[in-house]
């Protein structure tokens, strides 16, 4: 059974393994960029989410991290970058709509209004799945590689 809860400091070596087994695709998919693994700076910050701005999610099937949902608040606007990412074998089984739902429902919880993100163009599966889910796509102004999906919580 895949428990949800709040990503904290003591999942900093199994948030790398989960990053690590990402397919090179799912890691470009997920950071924009190809990545091997995550800096201890960037793990650091990923990993001490202030839980009210910054909300990190984590899908653990026993001991292991197999999926990460997370949003950051853009300033004072409402509006907050959300980003998602699933474990090559756990995808197209749900984890990504349920990590969607509790991260929007956090979101709300926080009064915010707005969720939006850049999503790789070649990413169809994820471009599918977030508009299933109202999501509003459109261009992304500067980058013909990437795609905003946005989507109002109010």
């Amino acid at each position: 059974m895949i428990a949800l809860r709040p990503i904290g400091p003591q999942d900093g070596e199994a948030f790398q393994a989960f990053v690590r087994g990402l397919s090179v695709e799912a890691r470009t998919n997920r950071f924009l960029f190809p990545v091997k693994e995550l800096s201890p700076a960037v793990l650091d910050a990923l990993t001490h989410p202030d839980q009210a701005r910054h909300i990190g999610l984590v899908a653990i099937d026993g001991e292991r991290i197999v999926g990460e949902a997370r949003f950051v608040a853009l300033g004072d606007s409402g509006h907050a970058e959300f980003a998602i990412a699933v474990a090559d074998g756990w995808q197209r089984q749900g984890l990504g709509a349920r990590l969607l739902g509790a991260l929007t429902a956090a979101a709300r919880r926080v009064g915010l209004a707005m969720l939006e993100g850049e999503i790789m163009r070649t990413n169809v599966a994820m471009l599918r799945f977030i508009q299933h889910a109202g999501f509003r796509l459109k261009a992304c102004p500067g980058d013909g590689r990437l795609t905003v999906a946005e989507r109002s919580l109010v």
